[in-house]
C-alpha cells in the first residue's frame, strides 16, 4: 500500500541523526527567507552528535523535555526543560541526552544554509526508516565538509 499524502509530507520533514536522534523539521530555509533552519530533536538516552564545528552558522538549543548536557567551547552545562545553549560559528560543540528517557530539544541554525547538510546526511533509508548509526557517521564525514561542518572527534560528554 502506498503512503498517504499526509504520510509522505510527514516523512519529508523527518531527518535522522547519529546517536539515534529523530529530527522533525519545523522551519526551512524557504519558509524563513534563508534566515533560520529549525527542528525538534528527540534523542534517546545517551544520544547526541559527535564534537563538531560549523563554519557558517550559529546554533541555538532549548531543552523541552529530559536532561541534556551541552559542551560549547570547552565548557559543559547541563539542565532540564528551559535550559538553553548557544554555539557561535567555529566553536566546537555537541550535546548529549543524560536522561534515562527520551529528551526533546528545539535546535535552530542561522543562517539556514545548513539545511542541505541535514537533507543529505539525515535522509531516511530506502524503507523510510532511520539508517544504521555507522552509515550516519560515515555520511557526516562525507557530506559535512561541503557545508562547513567538521567533526572533531567523539563527544567529550
Amino acid at each position: 500500500m502506498a503512503p498517504t499524502v499526509a504520510a509522505v509530507e510527514t516523512l519529508e520533514r523527518v531527518r535522522f541523526g547519529a546517536g539515534g536522534g529523530i529530527y522533525h523539521v519545523v522551519a526551512t530555509a524557504a519558509e524563513t527567507g534563508n534566515t533560520i533552519y529549525a527542528f525538534e530533536a528527540t534523542e534517546p538516552p545517551g544520544g547526541g552528535p559527535p564534537l563538531h564545528t560549523h563554519a557558517g552558522e550559529e546554533e541555538f538549543f532549548l531543552v523541552l523535555e529530559g536532561e541534556v548536557s551541552f559542551y560549547v567551547g570547552g565548557q559543559a552545562i547541563s539542565g532540564g526543560p528551559g535550559t538553553s545553549a548557544f554555539a557561535p560559528r567555529g566553536v566546537p560543540h555537541c550535546f548529549k541526552n543524560t536522561s534515562t528517557r527520551d529528551a526533546r530539544l528545539l535546535v535552530l541554525f542561522t543562517p539556514a544554509a545548513i539545511e542541505g547538510f541535514f537533507n543529505e546526511y539525515g535522509a531516511a533509508d530506502e524503507d523510510g526508516g532511520a539508517p544504521p548509526n555507522e552509515i550516519l557517521l560515515r555520511r557526516i564525514e562525507e557530506v559535512g565538509p561541503r557545508y562547513g561542518l567538521e567533526v572533531l572527534g567523539p563527544s567529550p560528554l
